[in-house]
Formats: C-alpha cells, sequence, structure tokens
C-alpha cells in the first residue's frame, strides 16, 4: 500500500460492506457499494490509482502521523460471562466505589475527546498482571450490585471505562472492547482473556470487535 491508513481509524468488515470506528473524532460510519470495493483492494494491497484518490478525498487515507492508540482487536475471542454465573453480593464499599467510578466516567467522556480518556486509561503501570478470575469476580459483583443505583441504559462505555480504571487500580489488565453489528449498532464491554465482565455472553457475541484497548 503506498498510503497508509488515516491515524484513529478502525474498521470492521461485515457481509459487502465495512463499518469504520473514527477514534479521534468519536463516532462510527459505514462504508457501502463503490467505496467499500475500493478499501477492499486497499486493504488486499491491489488498488488502483483510482481506488487511492477515491479513498483519499473520503479522508480514510494519505495522512502522516500516529494514531492516539494502536489498532488492535482481542486476540481470544469471548466463550464465557461471570454475568452468567450466580455472583454473591458485593461489600457496601466496593459497590460505592463502582458507583463513583461510573459517574466520573460519564463527567470524563462529557469534557473531554474519547481518544485521550482511552489513552490515558491505556497507560498502567508496570507491575500490573494479567486479570485473575477472583479479582475480576469481585469486581463484577460490585458493578452487578451498582445497577441498582446507576442506570445501564446506553452506559455501556462509562461503565467500561470505570471498571477498567478500577482493574488497573487492583493491578489486573483487562480489556475494554468495542464492537459493531449489522444492522448498525455499537456495544462495548470488559473482557479478561476469553472472559466477559460486563455483560451477558450472548450479548457480547451478538457484535464483532472493532478496537479493544
Amino acid at each position: 500500500m503506498s498510503l497508509p491508513i488515516r491515524p484513529g481509524l478502525h474498521y470492521r468488515r461485515i457481509a459487502e460492506s465495512f463499518i469504520f470506528f473514527d477514534l479521534l473524532a468519536d463516532r462510527y460510519f459505514l462504508l457501502t457499494h463503490r467505496s467499500a470495493e475500493a478499501f477492499e483492494r486497499f486493504t488486499n494491497g491491489s488498488p488502483t490509482s483510482v481506488d487511492e484518490d477515491h479513498l483519499h478525498r473520503l479522508g480514510l487515507i494519505g495522512e502522516a502521523g500516529k494514531s492516539a492508540l494502536p489498532r488492535g482487536v482481542p486476540t481470544v475471542t469471548a466463550s464465557r460471562s461471570l454475568v452468567d454465573t450466580p455472583l454473591a453480593g458485593a461489600g457496601i464499599f466496593a459497590t460505592i466505589a463502582s458507583v463513583t467510578a461510573q459517574r466520573r466516567a460519564r463527567r470524563d467522556l462529557r469534557r473531554h475527546p474519547l481518544a485521550q480518556i482511552l489513552s490515558d486509561i491505556s497507560c498502567v503501570r508496570q507491575d500490573v498482571h494479567s486479570a485473575d478470575e477472583e479479582a475480576s469476580r469481585d469486581i463484577a459483583r460490585a458493578f452487578e450490585r451498582a445497577k441498582r443505583y446507576v442506570s445501564g441504559a446506553d452506559q455501556c462505555l462509562p461503565r467500561g471505562i470505570a471498571m477498567k480504571r478500577m482493574m488497573a487500580r487492583k493491578g489486573q489488565v483487562v480489556s475494554l472492547v468495542f464492537g459493531v453489528t449489522m444492522p448498525f449498532a455499537a456495544h462495548s464491554w470488559v473482557q479478561a482473556g476469553d472472559l466477559v465482565l460486563t455483560d451477558p455472553l450472548d450479548v457480547v457475541l451478538h457484535y464483532q470487535p472493532i478496537f479493544a484497548v
């Protein structure tokens, strides 16, 4: 490929279309028909000059520089969920912490660009390690109990940011995953290896990952 994909763009092919997540602009958009065909040739390494001109005019390729975050999706497919198993009640202090973390995440999303927030939460300490299930279970309990006090409607992103932050404070590494589906819908969830921490498995499997941090 003679030109790079614009920094901050993440994409997923679904059927004959491409869904894009523009992290720097905090938006999703769909590529279809001629544009999708041109982008497919581009990703296959065989674009024509007409393809490149067309994609450049669309603002998909040609800009130099580094993305705010690396491209990537989970290398492990989700196959189970803590939410699908019985969870004992969480302690009141952990529940309060999760409520506070979600309120902070909502406030941050109003005040700061998404790319900045995700860049900050990806900068974990060097002494962290992969999440263990017991630590994950404790925090998942707190977030489940917090649903009594925090509305879950359209709050998957602040919930995911809040949980990733809490896991990082416990020295645990998890992924905040963004997924898409058609007809178009987007969702985000927290995943540790193949284990989902925030949603039932059947909800997550409805989406195809497009980005993770």
